[in-house]
């Protein structure tokens, strides 16, 4: 199924398959131009990319005890193209493994979508969101850049929720870190900052870690972890995703045509 780009789904037993602003102030103009360009090479460049998923699916009771959990593998494709001056994705999961014993139907959390969750520094989305600079970070010897993020009122969203036929904008606030001399984003750590009610959502939460990978010949950022954390009144979820053997995918040329170890 084609969804639009900013697509954000989740889908459980509850959750069922379910302008322009003012330009940031300085400082933080030259580095968020730096990671705007680094999003939008991906975005412009990679039309279609393969990988292998491995998920951890997690259900805990209302005192925090593990009650159910399930480990299964995909072969994932993420395919992207323009029509109308729309970005549109398309997202699918292949299992390459059999559990032993399937939990009860809709008893687990699916996700996807969070590939997405970097759009929020794409140069279309950044006029959406109030962008901070925050103290440097030391990661392995080395200091990153750290950018807060929080929606403005009447932006657009990324990303959205469906949940029985409609719609909900996510509006995600959080922070991001980034190599600041090359903009590259390593990380997006965000949260639904305010659930409609309606939806019966306490808690949204994810955090994606990304790594290199090499595509083409070029180096990429592409998700290697991603923690996705959802919590209703008396329900919460966790799932923790890894990927890994990224590589091109060509309809055209045998399907498979790059791949990296």
């Amino acid at each position: 199924m084609i969804r639009r780009f900013y697509h954000w789904v989740i889908a459980t037993s509850l959750l069922a398959a379910a302008g322009a602003a003012e330009a940031p102030s300085r400082p933080e103009v030259a580095l968020l131009e730096r990671a705007g360009q680094r999003v939008q090479q991906f975005w412009d460049e990679l039309s279609s990319v393969a990988c292998t998923e491995n998920a951890i699916q997690e259900k805990f009771n209302e005192k925090g005890k593990l009650v159910l959990s399930s480990r299964s593998a995909y072969d994932y494709l993420m395919s992207l193209r323009w029509s109308g001056g729309e970005l549109l994705i398309d997202e699918s999961r292949l299992p390459i493994n059999d559990a032993r014993k399937k939990p009860p139907e809709g008893a687990l959390l699916a996700t996807r979508g969070f590939a997405t969750l970097m759009l929020v520094l794409h140069p279309e989305f950044q006029p959406s969101y109030l962008f901070t600079i925050l103290p440097d970070e030391e990661s392995s010897g080395r200091k990153m850049a750290r950018v807060s993020f929080v929606p403005r009122d009447g932006g657009r969203s990324p990303a959205v929720l469906e949940l029985k036929g409609r719609e909900y904008p996510i509006a995600w606030e959080g922070t991001a870190w980034m190599d600041a001399a090359s903009g590259t984003i390593e990380r997006i750590q965000a949260h639904w900052k305010k659930p409609d009610e309606k939806i019966g959502l306490e808690m949204l939460a994810s955090d994606v870690h990304y790594g290199p990978v090499t595509l083409r010949g070029k180096n990429y950022w592409l998700p290697d972890t991603a923690a996705i954390e959802v919590k209703t009144r008396h329900q919460h979820w966790r799932n923790s995703h890894q990927f890994t053997k990224y590589r091109l995918f060509s309809v055209e040329a045998d399907d498979k045509v790059e791949t990296k170890q």
